[in-house]
């Protein structure tokens, strides 16, 4: 942790802002310069105590909009960070060959997985194989043709050295 993080975790004690060192260095000038302000007016000049307000002000502003171009930058990079991770959610969504449970390789797990399958078939499926097709699973007698047309869509039957 370097000099800056941890005078930034002192100035902002419980708030503990979740942002980076950068940031919390402006937040910090930006408390100073307030404290300054605060200071200088209790200066018996108030042409000074003027000047010195203006000055802080003027830095104000200034750090203002340094922040706030910093955080829409930000901003950006977090919306399309966003919107890649939504496409690939979709994507991965719409893999049908992801989705795929080969009835030659799938452990009994990915099986039961499957609408309809109970452990008991799911142990017949896994004794029957290898089979050259899904379907096969029906006439093996592993599940009946109902069940098998509830799961047909989920199922392919490649060899098991693939």
């Amino acid at each position: 942790m370097n000099q800056h993080s941890i005078f930034s975790e002192q100035l902002f004690g419980i708030f503990a802002l979740p942002i980076k060192t950068d940031m919390r260095k402006k937040l910090g000038i930006i408390i100073l310069s307030g404290i300054a302000l605060g200071l200088a007016a209790c200066s018996n000049d108030s042409a000074t105590t003027r000047k010195q307000a203006a000055n802080a002000t003027e830095q104000l502003k200034q750090e203002t909009r340094e922040a706030a171009g910093n955080i829409k930058k930000g901003a950006a990079v977090a919306k399309t960070d966003l919107t890649a991770a939504a496409q690939g959610v979709k994507e991965g969504l719409n893999d049908k060959a992801s989705s795929q449970v080969n009835v030659n390789t799938a452990s009994k797990a990915e099986l039961m997985g499957l609408p309809g399958l109970n452990e008991a078939k799911a142990n017949a499926i896994i004794a029957d194989r290898p089979y050259r097709t899904a379907h096969q699973i029906v006439s093996k007698g592993a599940v009946n043709e109902d069940e098998y047309q509830k799961i047909a869509s989920h199922l392919t039957a490649s060899s098991a050295s693939q």
